[in-house]
């Protein structure tokens, strides 16, 4: 196997998929909620975006696309390790995923397990 600084983020994804099913559950009701709060409200953080990386109005895309990914697949994504990460954590839209993901493994809610492989795999 190779060192972890070396995997792609699609094999990073894989063990983290095999590791914690559940948590993979947990996290996607979660991505879908971010989505919405992102999507619901768009003017109010406009007012407040700033100097960030991306455009405030991308952000917003991706997370409409992000949205629409997981109401297409739905739980299919819980059967199915390829498509969870071809559709979620692949091309632009893994940019809101990821740190959708890092964010999540912050909260209280995450099991501590899953937040210290996910910041062990992702922030490497």
């Amino acid at each position: 196997m190779k060192p972890i600084h070396k995997l792609k983020l699609h094999q990073k994804i894989k063990i983290l998929y095999k590791l914690y099913p559940a948590s993979i559950v947990e996290f996607t009701d979660y991505l879908k909620a971010c989505a919405i709060e992102t999507i619901d409200e768009r003017e109010k953080a406009a007012e407040t975006w700033g100097l960030n990386v991306v455009q405030q109005d991308y952000w917003v895309l991706l997370a409409m696309k992000t949205f629409d990914r997981i109401k297409q697949y739905g739980e299919s994504f819980f059967y199915c390790r390829k498509l969870f990460t071809k559709q979620l954590f692949k091309g632009s839209v893994c940019l809101f995923t990821v740190y959708t993901l890092l964010r999540y493994a912050e909260t209280e809610n995450c099991s501590p397990k899953f937040a210290e492989t996910v910041k062990l795999l992702i922030e490497v």
